[in-house]
């Protein structure tokens, strides 16, 4: 069976446990050519992906025979990486966030259409567990007409380790904006669609000097509901991962899908994966209300890469359309300008 060749930038923790179990777990893919000039993730890259070249930068993975390149390098060369392989005829996994705003991004997607070339965001959180229970409960219709939606991503970093993903420096894209807020913008915008207005607001808390370490932000989507957003680093009793209000009840999520953790503690894609055994979320319904527990759906993560191998063998449109990544950051620079000037922004064609 022919393989599509796929070439991986970066082999930090975005392309060691993201991305490259799930591309050497998929049939109709070949992880052959990893970028890295680190002596310790180049020995990890050898001994995990036996068989792929590691090479020292990007231009010799380009001379290379792939077909597919993935961007996992700091989000900073994201824009810089994606355009080269474009440039050079290649289609692309772009990691989040897809480039510094809005604007870079339109730019990225115009020059894939002129090289005829898939842009595909990873946007892999579409297959969380918590996201795709909370959508099966939506699908069911029994909360009645849905008026708000609360979705944390919050821990208890106190002491911040440095790096930039922790830097001031605009220059290092750093802060929760970009690391977690594609995560939690993407979500809802899938959930309840476009938005006409963010009001946010942003503040670094920690000694690191991170730019952004707890960020809140409401969206008024344009059918009505309310999606109320939570970013935080500095949380020692965090909230519930998702909650959902509507006329006739609503529903509470309070675990967090299991895929990061269980890729930190060394497993890998396989049978079984994505399981969330014994993991229920609350429903409530009816007046009075009456609580009963759902179990939550696995964790689909594996289905990112499987839909891009689909896309570019032709067998099914792409898994991520550039349209959603673009509203994605739209919001996200609605975002940032709104915790900078203190005010709502109303989103352009609303």
């Amino acid at each position: 069976m022919t393989q599509i060749r796929v070439g991986l930038i970066g082999y930090g923790l975005a392309g060691r446990l993201f991305h490259a179990p799930f591309i050497t777990a998929n049939p109709d893919l070949a992880l052959t050519t990893i970028v890295t000039r680190d002596p310790t993730r180049a020995h990890a890259a050898a001994s995990e992906v036996p068989g792929a070249a590691i090479v020292a930068d990007v231009d010799a993975m380009l001379t290379a025979d792939v077909e597919l390149v993935v961007v996992a390098s700091p989000s900073a060369l994201h824009e810089q990486h994606a355009r080269l392989a474009l440039e050079a005829g290649r289609h692309v996994v772009l990691d989040k966030p897809a480039a510094r705003d809005a604007r870079e991004f339109e730019a990225l997607v115009a020059l894939a259409g002129q090289r005829e070339r898939e842009l595909v965001v990873f946007h892999n959180r579409r297959w969380d567990s918590e996201y795709l229970t909370l959508r099966a409960v939506l699908a069911e219709g029994v909360l009645g007409t849905v008026h708000r939606f609360e979705s944390r991503m919050e821990r208890w970093r106190p002491v911040g380790k440095g790096g930039w993903r922790e830097s001031a420096d605009p220059a290092d894209m750093g802060g929760l904006r970009y690391d977690l807020g594609p995560h939690l913008v993407d979500q809802a915008l899938q959930l309840f669609g476009p938005v006409e207005s963010v009001s946010a607001h942003s503040e670094s808390l920690r000694e690191v000097g991170s730019f952004d370490d707890d960020v809140q932000a409401m969206l008024v989507h344009r059918g009505g509901v309310l999606t109320v957003l939570s970013a935080s680093l500095v949380t020692a009793i965090p909230g519930p991962r998702m909650k959902l209000l509507g006329s006739d009840g609503a529903a509470l999520l309070d675990a967090t899908d299991g895929q990061e953790d269980r890729l930190r503690a060394g497993e890998r894609p396989g049978p079984g994966w994505g399981a969330e055994l014994g993991v229920t979320a609350s429903i409530a319904v009816g007046d009075p209300a009456r609580t009963h527990q759902v179990a939550y759906k696995d964790g689909q993560w594996p289905a990112f890469y499987a839909g891009v191998a689909d896309c570019l063998l032709g067998r099914a449109p792409t898994p991520v359309t550039n349209e959603s990544a673009l509203a994605v950051m739209e919001v996200l620079d609605a975002i940032g300008e709104s915790a900078r000037t203190h005010r709502s922004v109303v989103m352009k064609g609303t």
